[in-house]
């Protein structure tokens, strides 16, 4: 007689696995979960101190080799002091509509001895220069500047112009009612604009707070929201810390990339884990053992995350051949964002999920032989009516985007420091004073550096170049004759960088040698470098997408079918941004460097839900033909794949609380572009254009090849999302 086997109660509680993936789960999750945290705590000083080492200068947007850069640079080394590297003008201008009074003289007179004391007590401030009438005799201006290291530039800016704005509100107490009083220049709008690090901080705790509404909306569960959540905020400490090398390392890291490396991490580690935790919670229905469940989770949605992070890094380090120093910059920062992101949620948080097993899910935990549904009624509903007629649905799809296109053509680009700023606060209603009472380049000149020898041969030039108002000289810059060039036509428009372009022509011909800055320059050159890296980036991050969608789905058809519908995903979607920015917001332009930035994020980001999609369509397709898979792909996948595409658009979105106009554009830019990604073109154009494509669509690949497997395998696969 046999003896029986005892089995105790802890044996029944984790079965013998023969997987060994699942054993090594069971194993290391306490170690990776211990590893984690350790690393959250020793790297969160580092990454909490990005902001000290990012950079807003002007040479930080511009190529090396840009003539403005170069004056940038010469300056900073002739007139600066060591560690204090940047000068921003700060401009108080007073007007009268019927011209000033001796009341308001006196108070004018008064605020500028206040500016004056102020500059011995307001770090970096200087003492402000002679007050300047204007010749209608309606304004008055008198200008300061603020010296400042480069990384505490807004933080100083901020407290130098609140000093003098109190000074210049109670010189308009002292006068009669009507003196218009408004404090200007780039200190003034740094100062309206500026993200600080509080500001960062805000957008941090505001994207989590959004992040965690939509999961909890998701899961509708009190537990499950907080894993995805924790590996999210590691991701965060990881990549900030890793960006804070990268600057150290003498890498240009700006205020605008330190911002979008917070919602990229938090919008990438929020979507990966909506696909682990949805495959992870369909296989806990199949398995005893959550090891079990998660291991296969891991083996079905890994190749898929890996080739969705792929094409981002691969997408974000393309930027390095950008001329643009930000932008060059934002590459590498962009893709420790995503690679952050995919490690902390392909092993902080499965082990998480391991620790707590199916009491994560609580109160209503998956089980085996309990039954549930993985196809979503709603997506099967909507992939059964897109079958019925692809040819017309997906031409249907096609004349929506391409309405939406059509504002591209009123899109009108401006470098205008003012073009920073949302609304009309202080700054920007002094560039108007000052526009409406002087001439048109007073208060932004271009600076003219000239070796001596060529001093008057340069400003000779310079005199007769048209578009020219006035030269005169300014304190010299080492080796360098400096003169300040006021133009006579508005100095960040069209006319304006005509005439820098012919100023630079002149000179080489009849001063060679001599170099053109400032402002007005600064912004023609960003215009330049911006013209340069859309028409390198935008052909080559497509060819990169392409070739990884390719090499994915073994069809290049199909690649070319996603990456054509993920561009015009993208137009349709900076179309629509631009009514919201001119009609609903008021900015009449937006800055040049911006489009390239909102490109970079829509495609790269946008491709990934088609790739979700196309993966699972594709899988499906190999046991029941294209029209099959593709039912049951976009089913099983919409759910999910809207989920993430939600949390997405909710981070980017969560940018539009920061002062920065760019930086609020790119966030409402991004967000619409997402969700029309993830509710129209991965939805029913990508499906559409599948079935009215046929078989083919998987070409080189035979369809015989792809149906043969239906017969090798005895039940569907469950790769994909």
């Amino acid at each position: 007689m046999s003896t029986p086997t005892v089995v105790t109660r802890r044996q029944r509680r984790r079965p013998a696995s023969n997987d060994p993936l699942a054993r090594a789960l069971r194993w290391v999750r306490w170690p990776v979960v211990v590893i984690w945290l350790f690393a959250i705590v020793a790297l969160n000083p580092l990454a909490g101190s990005l902001s000290n080492v990012t950079s807003n200068s002007a040479s930080a947007y511009l190529p090396s080799s840009a003539g403005s850069t170069k004056v940038a640079e010469l300056e900073q080394a002739a007139l600066h002091r060591p560690g204090q590297p940047d000068v921003d003008p700060v401009v108080v201008v007073f007007a009268r509509a019927g011209g000033l009074t001796v009341a308001d003289r006196a108070a004018i007179a008064s605020a500028h001895a206040t500016v004056t004391r102020l500059a011995s007590t307001v770090t970096g401030l200087s003492a402000p220069a002679k007050a300047v009438p204007s010749p209608d005799g309606k304004a008055v201006y008198f200008a300061s500047d603020v010296t400042t290291p480069s990384n505490t530039e807004t933080a100083s800016d901020i407290a130098a112009a609140q000093r003098i704005r109190r000074a210049a509100a109670a010189a308009v107490n002292r006068a009669h009612d009507g003196l218009q009083a408004a404090v200007t220049g780039s200190a003034a709008i740094v100062a309206d604009s500026g993200v600080t690090s509080t500001v960062q901080a805000d957008l941090r705790l505001t994207a989590l707070t959004v992040i965690v509404v939509i999961l909890l909306l998701v899961y509708r569960r009190p537990l499950l929201w907080l894993f995805p959540l924790l590996g999210a905020v590691g991701a965060i400490v990881v990549a900030e810390a890793g960006a804070h090398g990268l600057a150290s390392a003498g890498l240009t890291v700006s205020s605008l990339s330190a911002s979008i490396l917070i919602v990229l991490v938090l919008g990438a580690a929020s979507d990966y884990a909506l696909l682990l935790v949805h495959r992870y919670r369909e296989e806990l229905g199949q398995h005893a053992a959550a090891e079990d469940a998660m291991a296969v989770a891991v083996r079905r949605t890994f190749p898929t995350l890996i080739a969705s992070s792929g094409t981002v890094t691969c997408a974000m380090l393309c930027l390095l051949a950008a001329q643009s120093a930000s932008l060059h910059g934002l590459g590498p920062v962009g893709a420790v964002a995503i690679v952050s992101a995919l490690l902390a949620q392909t092993t902080f948080l499965p082990t998480l999920l391991l620790v707590f097993g199916r009491a994560a899910f609580w109160p209503r935990a998956p089980r085996p032989g309990i039954g549930g549904r993985d196809e979503s009624r709603i997506w099967s509903s909507i992939a059964a009516r897109v079958s019925r007629r692809p040819v017309p649905v997906a031409l249907a799809a096609v004349a929506v985007l391409g309405v939406a296109c059509v504002s591209l053509a009123a899109l009108h680009t401006d470098n205008s420091p003012a073009s920073s700023v949302k609304g009309h606060p202080g700054s920007v209603t002094g560039q108007q004073l000052l526009a409406a009472h002087y001439t048109a380049g007073v208060s932004d000149p271009v600076d003219l550096l000239t070796p001596r020898r060529e001093a008057a041969a340069a400003v000779a030039v310079a005199r007769a170049t048209p578009g020219v108002a006035s030269v005169t000289s300014a304190a010299p810059a080492g080796s360098y004759t400096r003169h300040s060039v006021t133009l006579s036509v508005a100095p960040y428009g069209s006319r304006g960088g005509t005439t820098i372009a012919d100023l630079r022509n002149r000179l080489a011909a009849g001063a060679p040698g001599s170099l053109v800055g400032g402002g007005p320059a600064i912004a023609y050159d960003t215009t330049q470098a911006a013209r340069h890296d859309a028409l390198l980036l935008i052909p080559l991050v497509l060819l990169v997408i392409l070739v990884i969608i390719a090499l994915l789905l073994q069809a290049i058809v199909a690649a070319v079918v996603l990456v054509a519908t993920t561009a015009l995903s993208f137009a349709a979607s900076f179309g629509l941004a631009n009514l919201v920015f001119h009609d609903g917001l008021g900015y009449p332009s937006i800055q040049s460097s911006i489009p390239i930035y909102i490109f970079i994020f829509l495609v790269a980001l946008g491709v990934d839900y088609n790739i979700f999609l196309s993966a699972r369509i594709r899988e499906e397709s190999r046991h029941g033909g294209l029209l099959q898979g593709t039912l049951r792909g976009l089913a099983v996948t919409g759910g999910v794949i809207t989920a993430a595409g939600i949390v997405l658009a909710g981070t980017f979105a969560a940018l539009t609380r920061l002062p920065s106009a760019p930086v609020s554009e790119v966030g409402i830019t991004v967000a619409l572009g997402v969700l029309l990604d993830t509710l129209l073109v991965r939805t029913v154009l990508v499906p559409a254009v599948f079935l009215s494509i046929g078989q083919r669509v998987w070409w080189p690949t035979r369809p015989a090849q792809v149906l043969a497997e239906a017969h090798v395998s005895g039940r569907p696969a469950k790769g994909g999302a």
